[in-house]
């Protein structure tokens, strides 16, 4: 891996992110862009709209290019730091700064890099409606890279916990997690979720991921969990004190999902350690 997408908007959550990702291009010796973009909302938050009604339009439009500017003034401090941060940690870094839509810039910026580093939350979620399943799910939804998701405290990464089916994209996260595992010196469980006991197939596919994981010269541990999968997941990480866990991004369509709920969505948000979606 060479280089790492940070998206930062300097909250908290983003100071975390930005502890994974220089630990991460520490260990993996790769470089970091650190990406702050001003999102177009901010200028139509309610705070302003009331504030163009109370004074007019014209005068709001003669203030404008004020915000704007304390937007990119602002933008300039968080990259910063970022950058500062990165230079002690003896990590090269590279800053940029956008203004428009947050999943438009992340989806252009990440064609440059080989992973997409961004923290559960936002500075100004509860303002403009930035929860999880809004921005953070729209920018893993629509990315074509692995992202890592993270959560609101960092902790350094010793146990992988990789969530298996047997599926094409599952598979695609028993490579990352093996290779991930390899490199950094981490311990590998796999976990596989079924709806009722687990017939032949779930068992070959089973002993299919360990032998995988064996020929690359790691020793997992694995288990086969009867459940929702979301639930399994997560209290198999806690079990296993996981520091990571890695699974598809999404498996079903957006319908299906409407309908029913993602155990992505669920997972990255109730997770207490990183989540790594794979594509």
């Amino acid at each position: 891996m060479k280089s790492i997408l940070f998206c930062t908007d300097g909250s908290e959550y983003s100071s975390v992110a930005g502890d994974y990702a220089i630990w991460l291009a520490q260990k993996l010796k790769a470089r970091i862009v650190a990406l702050h973009v001003t999102d177009v909302r901010l200028l139509e938050a309610p705070l302003l709209a009331d504030l163009s009604g109370a004074i007019g339009a014209q005068p709001y439009q003669a203030l404008l290019p004020q915000l704007q500017e304390m937007q990119k003034q602002r933008a300039g401090v968080i990259l910063n730091a970022v950058a500062d941060r990165c230079r002690k940690a003896g990590v090269q870094c590279s800053t940029l700064h956008r203004t428009g839509s947050v999943v438009e810039n992340i989806a252009e910026e990440e064609t440059r890099t080989e992973l997409v580093v961004l923290g559960q939350r936002g500075e100004h979620a509860q303002a403009i409606g930035l929860f999880l399943g809004s921005s953070v799910e729209r920018v893993v939804r629509r990315s074509i890279k692995p992202c890592l998701v993270t959560p609101a405290k960092f902790r350094e990464l010793r146990q992988v916990l990789v969530a298996y089916d047997g599926s094409a994209q599952s598979s695609k996260s028993l490579q990352v997690a093996v290779e991930l595992c390899q490199t950094l010196g981490l311990k590998l469980s796999i976990v596989t979720v079924v709806s009722a006991p687990p017939e032949m197939g779930v068992n070959d596919a089973m002993e299919d991921a360990v032998r995988t994981a064996k020929d690359h010269g790691i020793e997992p541990s694995a288990e086969t969990l009867v459940g929702h999968p979301e639930q399994q997941i997560l209290e198999c990480a806690e079990r296993r004190q996981a520091d990571l866990i890695v699974m598809g991004a999404y498996g079903h369509t957006r319908i299906r999902e409407l309908i029913l709920g993602s155990t992505t969505t669920h997972v990255i948000r109730k997770s207490d350690v990183p989540v790594l979606l794979t594509r």
